[in-house]
Order: C-alpha cells, then structure tokens, then sequence
C-alpha cells in the first residue's frame, strides 16, 4: 500500500506591526473569528492574544518585575511553535505589534524555530503625520508625562538611540526594522501592508490583510470589530497631568492594570472635549520629507506592497494654523465627567461582588444535591417541568396541595434581586445604582 502523501508545508505569517498603524482592529477581528478561521484551514495558536504577548516578551528575552502577578512567560515562544507544528491548518498567524522590536538574533532564533514552515512577515505602516500625535498619545498611556511638543523634540531632533526616540525608531524606521528580517527572508515573503487613509472604506485595511493570508475577507464577521481607544488633546492631557501625580515607585505592571487598561482605555475615551492632537506645522515639513524617504526605501528593497504606498506620505492640504492646547476648565470639565465614569465602574463592580456573595451563601445554606437541582431547573425547561412534577408528587402524598413554584424567567426578563447584604460593612447594594452621567458611552469593556 503506498504511503500517504506528506501535507502541504505550513505557512506562518508573523504580524510584526508596526504600534498605531490599524494591529488593534486586525487582531481584533482575527480572535473574535478564531473558530470560523480554523474552519477553513488558518489558527491562531495559542488559543488567545495573551498568547501571543507572552510569547513576544519571551522570544525578546524581557523578564518580569519581582512583584508582577502576571504568569511567567519563560518557555513561551516554544510553546507556541509546539501548537503550529501540532495542528493541522496550512496557514497560522502570530500577531502582536511589539514583534517589530525584535534584534537580529531574535529575528533568526523565530524563523529557525518554525522551520520547515515558510514564513512571511506583515508589517503595517502608517503616515508619520497621523502617526507622530497617535503614537506620543500611546507614550502617555503608559506613563509618559511630558507634553508633544518636549516629545517630538526627543524623536525628531534628539538621537534615535536614546529617550523617546529608541522606541520610536526601534518600531517605526521601517528600513530599520524589516532590514533585520530580511536577513533571513527573501523580500517577496516581507510584506508592507499600507493603512488606508481617513474617510477610506473601514473595510480596505482587513480586506488587504487577508488576501494576505488567502481567506475571503467576506468569511469574517466585522460588526464587533473593535479599534484602539483614541484619546481627544484635552483627555490625554488629563492623563499626562495624571502621570505627574504617580508614585514613580508604583511598579509598572499596576499602573497597566489600574491606569492604562482601565482608566486610559475603558472611561476616559468620550469625557473630554472632542479634537485630534494635530501635529504642529513646523514639523510637517520635515514628516513629509521623512516619509519620502521611507517610502524610497521600501521600493527599493522589493517588499512586497499591499495598498499604496502613497498613503505613507504627508497627506496634501492646507496646513493649519497653531491650535490651541486644552485649558484648565476644559481639562476640569473633563475630570469632572470621568470621576463620574469611575463612580459607573465602582457601583457596578459592586454589584458584582454582591451577586457573588448572594451565590456564596446560597452555596453554603442549601445540600449539594438540592442546589444543583435548582440551578439546573434555572436553565432548562425539561428539567424544570421534572422538578415541578416531584414536587406536586410529594406534596399530594401529604395532603396538601399548594401553587407550583414559578417558572424560571428567560434571561432577558430576570430581575436583579435588590436585598443585597452590605459591602464591608458599609453600604447596601440597593444603594449603589448606577450614577447618572452625561457621558456614559464610552464606558464600555475592551474587547
């Protein structure tokens, strides 16, 4: 009997990033759609986006502050390579924007590991324009607190090896950055993929992303997908002040947890006034001659492009006169509104804990099989009518015959119970509703 005929040979795209250049919306649709990917032949290995974090900071050599919860990642980018070579899809997909800081020798140890897969490099760009006041609004989100203009100073004047600029230019110098992966990659398997321009269909950037990775953009389903949380000036300046009243000794890892992940992401996006950070015009010039030469670079290497190039250059237009930054009352009327979106957060969280203690004394009050029995009635019909039917059994066998116990009410129609126990001590939780806000929108979960 012949044998078999070998599979095909797997094909990995590394999502290198680049930070603020659309990564947000791609891996958000990519883990939302992981299953129906799966489906038609293309993992996300790892199982999810903490996944692939991990693995990032372990194939870096990064190590943990002593006090971080966070679970060691040691071991983490073999792992990941362990779930490809384990699975049967033709195409898997590593995603994290931070991969663009990867040295030489990090970028030989990743494409020896995955070997006999053939690896392809995805890079997004952005225009500087656009990218230089998105990316000092990232720098704020994780503990910057000097204004734009003491920022650009360090990226655009100062040396790119030192202050802001080393990471600015470690991700962002895009003959930098895919020089060290074609080290090691032919250029036709390095792939420039171009952030398609405001107003453009929010379609174009997944849409050229995967054709990419030879799936049918239309498989997907884009209606939850999500971008990253743009901050206004007034709101980000709030942060920056915020930043100067930190503990410096507070450790990294909290202030992501506490600042950034919550505060940065989750209230403050909506609370203040509305208005881009622009980039001032003395430095258009010199964005506009940057990306040109950025640009040259590209095109002479031979990646291979996906887009337009001409979307990396300074975008054509009158340029603005100097705005004016966010004043004290507008950075006041903005606090005021996020304090409230922080008393939202508190009153629900609230909630939550005492919903969890009501099911912890239940859970300590009622036998084991009895508690089961009723939950599982809670959620099935059948199982509900069986109960019912037991308990009009056992109560004709005493002789008395009283109204059945109600019926479970569907999701949408149970109402909260409202004699929750105090918290601490403190407040009752029928106390806590939600606060009302002018400006409650923005309080939604990351996804």
């Amino acid at each position: 009997m012949p044998d078999a005929p070998a599979p095909p040979p797997q094909t990995v795209f590394l999502h290198i990033g680049a930070p603020k250049s659309g990564t947000t919306f791609v891996q958000g649709v990519l883990w939302r759609n992981a299953e129906l990917l799966a489906e038609h032949g293309v993992i996300m290995p790892g199982g999810s986006f903490g996944a692939h974090v991990a693995a990032t900071r372990d194939l870096r050599g990064l190590r943990r502050e002593p006090d971080d919860p966070a679970p060691d990642w040691d071991g983490a980018w073999d792992r990941l390579v362990e779930r490809i070579r384990e699975s049967s899809g033709h195409v898997a997909v590593i995603s994290n924007e931070v991969l663009a800081a990867t040295d030489a020798d990090q970028v030989k140890r990743a494409v020896e590991s995955l070997a006999p897969a053939e690896v392809h490099v995805i890079y997004s760009a952005r225009d500087l324009g656009s990218l230089l006041p998105s990316e000092w609004q990232e720098y704020v989100k994780h503990r910057f607190h000097f204004d734009f203009g003491k920022w650009l100073s360090e990226v655009v004047d100062g040396p790119r090896d030192e202050a802001a600029g080393a990471w600015f230019w470690r991700v962002h110098d895009i003959p930098g950055v895919l020089g060290r992966w074609a080290a090691v990659l032919p250029p036709e398997r390095i792939h420039v993929l171009t952030m398609p321009r405001p107003g453009s269909p929010p379609t174009l950037l997944w849409e050229r992303f995967a054709s990419l990775i030879g799936i049918d953009p239309e498989l997907v389903d884009l209606s939850e997908a999500r971008t990253n949380s743009s901050l206004s000036w007034t709101e980000t300046e709030l942060l920056r002040r915020l930043n100067q009243a930190v503990d410096e000794d507070a450790p990294m890892w909290l202030y992501h947890q506490l600042v950034t992940d919550v505060l940065a992401l989750k209230i403050l996006p909506g609370r203040g006034e509305p208005g881009r950070v622009p980039l001032p015009a003395d430095r258009r010039e010199w964005a506009a001659r940057t990306s040109e030469s950025l640009v040259a670079a590209v095109r002479d290497a031979g990646y291979d492009v996906v887009g337009d190039l001409g979307e990396l250059l300074a975008e054509p237009g009158p340029v603005a006169g100097p705005a004016p930054a966010p004043g004290d009352p507008e950075l006041l009327d903005a606090a005021t509104h996020t304090i409230l979106g922080l008393l939202d957060r508190i009153s629900m969280l609230r909630t939550e804990i005492g919903d969890l203690q009501r099911e912890r004394n239940e859970q300590r009050a009622t036998a084991l099989p009895k508690l089961m029995a009723r939950h599982l009635s809670e959620r099935n019909q059948a199982v509900w009518k069986m109960r019912v039917g037991y308990w009009h059994l056992v109560e004709r066998m005493r002789g008395v015959e009283a109204p059945a116990p109600p019926a479970p009410a569907a999701p949408e129609d149970a109402a909260g119970d409202e004699s929750a126990e105090p918290l601490d001590g403190t407040v009752a939780e029928e106390e806590t509703g939600p606060l009302l806000s002018s400006r409650t929108a923005s309080t939604t979960s990351r996804g």
